[in-house]
């Protein structure tokens, strides 16, 4: 056959809903809930992107927060894994929150621990409970002053 089929307001009724070959017809409702129409930027995908184990490729260098990028990129971006951090964090006025007690000497740690865990040199937080010396002794000590 060549050309054209003329139909007038005549349709093809009686369309698979679920097509298993890339030649069947297939009815308007299937195309629009499981395509994007590439015409119509505004539409969003509507359920989760399976790719069945696929990788994107190809993309861009991101303009927006909201764009994608590639490992590499971040990799580039972000270099902290096995590594250590050079330079400086700008944090444009945010702080580091919710950290854990301290495990190791160089972990840091939040100022309410260390108000809770050791005396101030300069004794703006006052002891809370009794000082326990393990037995040791005080040496040193000045004359007291007040009572």
């Amino acid at each position: 056959m060549q050309g054209d089929i003329g139909m007038g307001e005549h349709r093809i009724r009686n369309i698979k809903s679920n097509p298993q070959n890339e030649d069947e017809l297939v009815p308007k409702q299937w195309i629009e809930e499981n395509f994007l129409n590439r015409n119509s930027p505004a539409l969003t995908m509507a359920k989760d992107l399976n790719m069945n184990g696929n990788h994107v490729s190809y993309l861009r260098a991101p303009e927006h927060n909201h764009h994608t990028v590639t490992k590499g990129y971040a990799d580039m971006k972000l270099s902290l894994l096995g590594g250590d951090m050079q330079g400086g964090i700008g944090m444009a006025g945010n702080r580091i929150s919710h950290l854990g007690e301290p495990l190791h000497d160089n972990d840091a740690l939040r100022l309410s621990f260390a108000n809770d865990y050791y005396l101030r040199r300069d004794w703006a937080i006052w002891m809370r409970a009794d000082l326990s010396l393990g037995g040791r002794r005080i040496r040193g000590v000045a004359n007291p002053q007040t009572d």
